[in-house]
């Protein structure tokens, strides 16, 4: 099975199995990944589980919603590969990745 590895800004990895059907932010929530809060639960209504997704992986993803470009212009140190990560859902057809995470969600 592929995983996601979460990257924080120290270097540190987390390396978790993905599921099929959650997102990457409720792995990291479920598996108490560390840089990742999820305050809102997926909602899109707050930012807290901004991430860093490299541009080779944005295929196998939506493109950002305008809902997902609003957050994201209240999230700190923003760059153009960041995403939220409540908005990426996992499936099978994916190959291992890595999002990297902010140094802080506020």
């Amino acid at each position: 099975m592929a995983v996601v590895k979460y990257i924080d800004t120290d270097g540190n990895v987390t390396e978790v199995e993905m599921e099929a059907g959650e997102t990457v932010m409720s792995l990291a929530v479920n598996n108490m990944v560390d840089g990742i809060v999820g305050e809102c639960g997926g909602a899109q209504a707050c930012a807290t589980c901004h991430c860093y997704l490299d541009e080779s992986l944005s295929k196998y993803f939506s493109p950002r919603s305008e809902m997902e470009e609003a957050m994201l212009e209240a999230a700190p140190e923003r760059k153009e590969s960041s995403r939220l990560s409540c908005q990426l859902e996992l499936n099978d057809d994916l190959p291992d990745i890595e999002v990297r995470l902010p140094a802080s969600q506020y």
